[in-house]
Order: structure tokens, then C-alpha cells, then sequence
């Protein structure tokens, strides 16, 4: 049994996880301005967001998993972490309307869901533009279900387990030792609803009281938060911010309610149990209701905090140096209202970028320290991104009415940042090769000198774009001009080494065909921030 238990386990955490990858992945894909908008509409007003986190609590079975969802959204860039956590607060309120009703399958919505998956593959949509990424996506959640499916198969004979009957008999005596053992065992199942539900069924063969399981309940919820935080320890900066919400949500019930048992249970002061016992006579009710006001609590308590519980989150998880090149600083949706504003914003978006282009070579430059180096491909990866999001708002505002001017500006800023994203892959294909070329001692000193060089043309274009006058666009334009014939010279010249490894020519030509592609499109890129100039001045 121990082997079968194990097996649901590992298979179900893998198939979450990658779940989890698809959805994240398909999720980026799907950011186009239509669903932000769409996102942005639902979670504008609380009483949407919180409908919305309701419906996906009590349908997805598991407020880890909508977590997780919502970590894929943050990730894309669809919703923000402060929008995000009033879902998450009713998702755990919609999970807890599982035990108590018990009329939903997760099983049954897992199954239908991966065959109209099924379906939409066979009808080949997951090779169609218009709906590639819906089908991603649904098929990463019917993994993520379905690992969800695995992990409570596996700890669902846990309570045929003789030991663990046996170790619950004497947390009769110790309602601390019931909450820690219900704590543990939940970071291994996965599922707070999964524990309550089993020690519900638990205490009414006998084997549990309620004292005893009414802490169980709590012990389970405090588990739930823990596991999520170690099953985000792959994540960073905004999106761990969420893993660490729904662990403080838990925490937050466990702090609120546990000692109010105590002063129920030896102060005689009514609470919880009162409460429950209250509203119903049945005892499954009763403590279905429990694991609800655990929610509510939490809920409560992270709404009246909710400003205070934002910064320390930032605090514990800050925005990594990767996220923050990834995210636009200046354009807003809202800006698109004053179309010569949205422009003023992209501008500063192009500005910003062109800063990031020298710090491509750090890590072909000997001179820069490893403790400041950046990944070309993450800066790569962030330019191309930012450019690609920048232009499509840009297009946004050429559709607005504008003057002749306008339309002309915002056609040389997407030219720009055209040639920013080209620039960005030329630039991390370049360090690429130069880094590779440091075993040759005559190819890493080419590549040593032509990486100091670029990082003085890529310096001096950040001064020009920064103050544009006529000598620093001179200068860029003297310094950028037709490099051919010097890197014909250089390749003849290296490659008139004796014995020259036609591997190590192959990387030569590399280097220098890479090194004219950056230098034309500086120059390009020179040519319009001079005539955008020209144009302002005038």
C-alpha cells in the first residue's frame, strides 16, 4: 500500500506541476489587449472579483490550485498581485462550500474537461492561431486536476492505515498535537478538504471527537498554506507574492481561531463550536461549517490588512531584476485617452530600453564585475517582450484620431522598437558566440576588443537618445558607419593562421557577420531617434 500511496503521489505532484507550466505559458500568450481588458473589467469591482473567486474555489476543488492560476495570470501580466488576492480569499470560501455541500466531482469535471480537450486536438485547433493558446491552457488545467486527482487517491488510504488510527487515539489527549499531525498530513496530501472530509468520517466511526477534529479541521487549513509555500519554491518576486498570501490566509484563520478554541474549551466562552452547534444538530454539518468560518476568518482578517499584508509580501518576495525588465514602467491603459501622452509614455518605454543595450556585453567584457552581470538572454528575452507589448499600445493609439504629426511620431516609435527587438537578439546571439570563443586564444582576443568596442558605440547611443543634439548624433553616425571592409581585413587576417580549425573559422565569420548586423542596426535606430529630434524641435 505504501508503494501505491507513494506513486499516486509523485505522478499527481508532476502532473500539477506541469499543469501548472502549461497554463502559465499559454496564459503569457493570451495577453492581448482584448483579454486585459476583459480581466481588467472582472476584476475592477470587488463584487466580480470575489463572484469570480467563489465560482473557481468551489469548481476547481482546491484553493491551491486557483493560486497557482492566479500566479500564471500575475506571471503573464493579465492581472496585478493586489488584484489578485481578493480571488484568492473567496476561492478558499468556494472551496469550503465543497464539504459542505459535497455534490461536486472533481474527478468527473477533470475527465470531461481533458475530453473536450481531446476533442479540440483531434480537430486540430491547437494548431490554430485563433485558438492555440485557449487549448493550452484547458489542457493544462485538466493536468493540473488531474495530478490533483492522484494526490488525494493517494491519501485516501491513509485512513485504512492501523498506525495512524493508532496515532490519532492519543492526540485525544493534546489538541496541539491533533492540529500538528492534521498540519502534516495535509502537506502530504495536498488537500485541506480532502483532510477535513476524512476526519469527519473519522469522528463519526468513533476514532475522533469533536474537540479533536474541530482542530484537525484548523490543523488541515494551516497545512494547506504551508504546502503551497513549498510548492512555489521554484518562483520569484510577484509570483511567489501570491504563494505566500494563501499561506498567510491560513495562518491568519489559524491565529484568529485556534486560541478561541482553547477559550471555548476552558473559559467556557461561546465560539466556533457553539456557533456550529447552533445552526445545526448533525455533526458532519457542524464541523463543515467550522472548516467555512476558518475561511471567513482569514478572509476577514486579510481584508481589514490588506494594505499592510501587500507591502510585506513585496517585502519577503521583491519583484526580481528579470520581472521588473519584463514589465512596461510608463504606458497605462488609461493613457490611450490622450494619445499625445500614450506617445510621451512610449517614448520613455523606448528610452528606457536603448539604457539596457550596453549591459548585453557584460558577460563578454573582462572589466565587468560578475555580481553586476546580467543574462544577455533574460535582457534578450525582457527587450523583445517590452518592445513587442510597447508597439502593440502604440497601434493602439494610431487608431485613435490624430494629427499627421502624430501618426508620423508613433510610425517611427514602432520602427524603433522594431529595431530594438532585432537589436536584443543580434546583441545575446553575439555575446553567445564571443563567450563561446574564449577557448581560442586568437578568437577570444578578437571578441574581447569587438565586445569593448560594441559596449563604446552601444554608451554612446544611450547619450545620444538621452540628450539629442547635433555632436552626439554626428558621433553615433561617425561611429556606426559601413564596417565591411574592416571585417574582411579581420577575418583574412585570422584566418591566415596556420592550421585555423574550421570550426573556430566558422565562429569567426559569426562574430563579425553579428558584429556589422549591430552596427547597421545602431545606425538605424541613430537615423530615427535624430529625425524624431528634428521633429521636436521643429
Amino acid at each position: 500500500m505504501g508503494i501505491e500511496i507513494a506513486a499516486n503521489l509523485l505522478a499527481g505532484l508532476a502532473l500539477f506541476f506541469i499543469g501548472v507550466k502549461f497554463i502559465g505559458e499559454n496564459m503569457k500568450q493570451m495577453a492581448g489587449r482584448g483579454f486585459r481588458r476583459f480581466v481588467g473589467f472582472l476584476t475592477r469591482n470587488p463584487l466580480l472579483s470575489a463572484l469570480a473567486g467563489l465560482i473557481s474555489g468551489a469548481l476547481v476543488q482546491s484553493a491551491t490550485a486557483v493560486t497557482f492560476i492566479m500566479t500564471s495570470l500575475v506571471s503573464g501580466r493579465l492581472l496585478s498581485v493586489s488584484k489578485s488576492m481578493p480571488i484568492i480569499a473567496w476561492a478558499n470560501i468556494g472551496n469550503s462550500l465543497i464539504v459542505l455541500l459535497a455534490v461536486l466531482d472533481l474527478r468527473l469535471i477533470a475527465l470531461f474537461l481533458m475530453g473536450g480537450i481531446g476533442v479540440c486536438y483531434y480537430m486540430n485547433l491547437d494548431k490554430s492561431d485563433r485558438h492555440r493558446t485557449i487549448v493550452g491552457a484547458g489542457m493544462g488545467l485538466g493536468m493540473l486536476m488531474t495530478g490533483l486527482i492522484f494526490m488525494k487517491a493517494g491519501a485516501a488510504p491513509l485512513k485504512q492505515v492501523t498506525w495512524l488510527a493508532q496515532f490519532l487515539s492519543y492526540t485525544k489527549t493534546s489538541y496541539l498535537l491533533a492540529f500538528l499531525a492534521a498540519a502534516l498530513v495535509t502537506l502530504v496530501a495536498q488537500s485541506s478538504t480532502t483532510v477535513a472530509v476524512v476526519a469527519i468520517a473519522m469522528a463519526r466511526a468513533g476514532l475522533l471527537g469533536q474537540e479533536q477534529t474541530l482542530m484537525i479541521i484548523y490543523g488541515s487549513n494551516f497545512g494547506s498554506g504551508l504546502s503551497v509555500w513549498f510548492m512555489s519554491s521554484n518562483l520569484r518576486g510577484s509570483s511567489r507574492q501570491l504563494a505566500l498570501y494563501q499561506a498567510l490566509f491560513k495562518v491568519a484563520g489559524s491565529v484568529v481561531l485556534v486560541p478561541w478554541f482553547y477559550l471555548e474549551i476552558y473559559l467556557n466562552i461561546p465560539g466556533v463550536q457553539a456557533f456550529a452547534r447552533f445552526l445545526s444538530g448533525d455533526f458532519g454539518k457542524q464541523m463543515a461549517y467550522v472548516f467555512l468560518f476558518f475561511q471567513l476568518a482569514a478572509t476577514g482578517v486579510l481584508a481589514a490588512t490588506s494594505s499592510l499584508v501587500l507591502r510585506l509580501m513585496q517585502r519577503i518576495c521583491p519583484a526580481s531584476a528579470e520581472e521588473e525588465l519584463n514589465r512596461p514602467q510608463y504606458i497605462y491603459e488609461q493613457a490611450l485617452e490622450e494619445p499625445e501622452t500614450a506617445l510621451d509614455l512610449a517614448e520613455k518605454e523606448c528610452l528606457r530600453l536603448v539604457r539596457h543595450l550596453p549591459d548585453f556585453l557584460d558577460a563578454a567584457r573582462e572589466e565587468t564585475s560578475q555580481s553586476v552581470k546580467t543574462s544577455s538572454a533574460v535582457l534578450s528575452k525582457a527587450l523583445a517582450s517590452v518592445s513587442g507589448e510597447v508597439k502593440g499600445f502604440v497601434t493602439a493609439v494610431m487608431g485613435r484620431q490624430q494629427s499627421r504629426d502624430g501618426l508620423e511620431r508613433a510610425l517611427n516609435l514602432q520602427s524603433r522598437f522594431d529595431l530594438l527587438g532585432s537589436l536584443a537578439g543580434a546583441l545575446d546571439e553575439f555575446v553567445t558566440v564571443s563567450v563561446e570563443s574564449k577557448d581560442v586564444e586568437r578568437l577570444a582576443s578578437f571578441s574581447q576588443r569587438s565586445a569593448e568596442a560594441l559596449h563604446m558605440i552601444l554608451t554612446t547611443a544611450v547619450e545620444s537618445a538621452e540628450t539629442p543634439d547635433e555632436d552626439s548624433f554626428f558621433m553615433l553616425q561617425e561611429l556606426t558607419s559601413d564596417r565591411a571592409d574592416m571585417m574582411v581585413q579581420m577575418r583574412r587576417s585570422l584566418a591566415g593562421e596556420k592550421n585555423m580549425d574550421p570550426q573556430h573559422y566558422q565562429t569567426l565569420l559569426a562574430l563579425t557577420a553579428l558584429f556589422e548586423r549591430i552596427i547597421w542596426l545602431l545606425r538605424r535606430l541613430g537615423m530615427l531617434l535624430v529625425k524624431e529630434a528634428v521633429e521636436q524641435a521643429v
